[in-house]
């Protein structure tokens, strides 16, 4: 009854209705390949890669031809309950292709949790039924910006995540404009996507020290741990790693007392539960992240921010701008506030695959 039958790989290059802009790149359309996994009883999971090359050096093509040639041929016949058993052999199949085994880890956990009749974050350990979650703010002109936080505002959103990176002295205006324009409980944080050079950042942090800033993710590039150490031994400001984490093993190594876990960068949820165990022993706190995502893989992201203790942020909006998600129902979002229905497994309801 467990054994699988059938699997089937969907790719969908979706438009996003406001561009994303980082200090690496700007895209206006999110590629994403979601992936279907199906029993012998006739159950289906459902999966989700979302690529992001200058993370994790894969691209949509890489995914798929992965997908359909590598990972999806060698999980036929094979038991889908044995997630601790499959998934290191999914990684030693697919080297260096995070995105891809985080594809087919989420539809066999999506898959578990409808065996045991329970949704994702209670079987992993229910530490809460609700998180806040931030919402992006791409970089662009100073006006623009001030008035898309002031929207983000009004639609109840209380964290903002401003894109940085490219311009210092910019970001620092930029940001100060923010604060000025909203309320004071609203809560800023700052990305640089690995912009800055130490003495850049160092400039940034000590300007913005006043502004009630959260903590600054990824302010160097990510191979520079010397930087990032140099950085969380001196801001005042706390540091979060996200580029320079992919694995339990860069946690090993990190300076940084944040980290910023995505679902694409760990090979999924048996990858990020590996990665949070290493940061709780460690005492570095968690935030669960995303890339630009359809709905699938930003629910598996959720029930993970419910399930354990050792999460402190959510930074879990890469569907909000999605036009044509093939995912609905799971997670819902009100005034800023993720929760999800008590739905088997991930809870998602897919249309048009």
């Amino acid at each position: 009854m467990n054994r699988i039958v059938k699997i089937e790989i969907r790719r969908s290059d979706f438009r996003l209705s406001n561009p994303s802009v980082v200090a690496y790149e700007a895209v206006d359309v999110a590629p994403n390949i979601a992936v279907s996994i199906e029993l012998e009883d006739g159950r289906k999971g459902w999966g989700n890669a979302a690529p992001d090359y200058h993370v994790t050096g894969e691209t949509a093509e890489s995914v798929e031809l992965t997908l359909r040639h590598e990972l999806g041929p060698f999980l036929l016949g094979r038991n889908a309950e044995q997630i601790e058993k499959l998934w290191p052999e999914l990684c030693a199949h697919a080297p260096g292709q995070p995105t891809a085994v985080a594809a087919i880890d989420i539809a066999l956990w999506d898959l578990l949790g409808q065996a045991a009749g329970l949704p994702l974050y209670r079987m992993l350990g229910n530490a809460r039924d609700r998180i806040s979650t931030s919402i992006t703010l791409s970089i662009d002109d100073l006006e623009p910006s001030v008035a898309r936080a002031q929207e983000f505002q009004s639609r109840g959103f209380k964290r903002l995540k401003i894109k940085c990176g490219l311009d210092a002295e910019g970001d620092i205006m930029r940001v100060k404009a923010i604060r000025s324009a909203v309320d004071p409980d609203t809560r800023l944080c700052i990305d640089s996507n690995q912009g800055y050079s130490v003495d850049q950042a160092l400039l940034v942090i000590n300007s913005l020290n006043d502004c009630a800033i959260e903590f600054i993710e990824q302010p160097v590039r990510a191979e520079d741990l010397d930087g990032l150490r140099f950085l969380s031994a001196r801001s005042p400001i706390p540091i979060m790693a996200d580029e320079s984490v992919l694995s339990a093993g860069d946690l090993l190594k990190s300076p940084a007392p944040l980290v910023n876990l995505k679902l694409m960068k760990t090979g999924g949820i048996t990858g990020a539960l590996r990665c949070n165990a290493v940061a709780e022993a460690r005492g570095i706190s968690v935030m669960f992240g995303c890339m630009d995502e359809s709905l699938i893989s930003i629910a598996a992201a959720t029930h993970l921010a419910l399930a354990l203790q050792n999460v402190r942020y959510a930074d879990l909006d890469g569907h909000l701008d999605i036009v044509g998600d093939i995912g609905s129902g799971n997670p819902s979002l009100t005034d800023g506030i993720l929760s999800l229905v008590d739905s088997p497994g991930l809870g998602v309801k897919i249309s048009s695959f």
